[in-house]
């Protein structure tokens, strides 16, 4: 009897091509779950997004709505106005030369603050600039910022502030309204003397400044300038060399009898002061 022959059977062999089946499903099962899983979330975040968008557009569209129905309605023209800031400005003129009306809008003042403040200080050499804001729906507060007061200019009776650009204030203002611990200018007919005379007071060191009482516009020649001492002393001066010479003026007062006249000029030297130029420079 011939023997069978036995072809032998590797098990793994027979079954790799479905274990690899098995494990090629399982894997696309796996890669499937996860683009399922990332189309959801990318489809919620696009809903959310869109919510978003449509929530934003719809606030946006509100306000509009809202502000344009304010704008149009009677609320939003101008009620009152309210001037903060002046010194010496009568407020019912600043307000009457502003230009603003009851039937203008309120907003037209918020958003062109710098015209206003430009057909103001046209008016009055005092302002610099002004603010606006708004209190309540259609209340106008007009915040007026002034030149600091240098000194002031001697007019009749009455007098000027000398601002810090230069200009002369537009009020005449009496003796009872002026600061007097700032000096007067007085005797000054031409505004080109006044200017140079400024410039130089200008350059003065601060506590130099602060210790002058008047500068006289009334003297022999034009490069001349006398200063009144809050300490009843005069100084006279070249209007080109007084700057430099200024650092004599403590030694040389130390050593000089009180009401004495500094003259800086032309070297540097004191004298008492005679009774006429005393009553001249209005010296007790």
């Amino acid at each position: 009897m011939p023997k069978k022959r036995v072809t032998k059977i590797d098990p793994k062999k027979e079954l790799s091509p479905y274990l690899n089946h098995q494990s090629n499903q399982h894997k696309n099962n796996k890669k499937e779950a996860k683009v399922s899983a990332s189309l959801a979330n990318l489809h919620a975040e696009r809903k959310i997004s869109l919510v978003r968008r449509l929530g934003l557009i719809i606030t946006i569209s509100l306000l509009f709505i809202i502000g344009l129905g304010y704008y149009i309605s009677p609320l939003a023209d101008v009620g009152s106005v309210q001037v903060e800031g002046v010194a010496d400005l009568p407020p019912e003129q600043v307000v009457e030369n502003s230009g603003i009306k009851a039937s203008d809008k309120v907003f037209d003042y918020l958003f062109h603050q710098k015209n206003l403040g430009h057909r103001l200080g046209d008016k009055y050499h005092e302002i610099q600039n002004v603010g606006v804001k708004l209190n309540h729906f259609n209340r106008l507060v007009l915040k007026v910022n002034e030149y600091p007061t240098i000194g002031y200019i001697k007019e009749g009776s009455n007098y000027r502030k000398i601002l810090a650009d230069g200009k002369v204030g537009s009020r005449s203002l009496p003796w009872a309204k002026v600061d007097q611990d700032k000096p007067f200018f007085v005797g000054y007919n031409h505004m080109v003397s006044l200017e140079k005379d400024l410039e130089l007071f200008d350059g003065f060191p601060q506590d130099f400044k602060n210790k002058v009482k008047l500068l006289s516009g009334n003297t022999r020649r034009g490069s001349q300038i006398i200063l009144v001492m809050k300490d009843g002393n005069v100084v006279i001066g070249n209007i080109s060399t007084l700057n430099d010479k200024l650092k004599y003026y403590n030694e040389i007062k130390s050593k000089a009898d009180k009401n004495s006249l500094i003259d800086l000029e032309v070297g540097a030297f004191s004298r008492p002061l005679t009774s006429s130029e005393k009553k001249a420079y209005g010296i007790s």
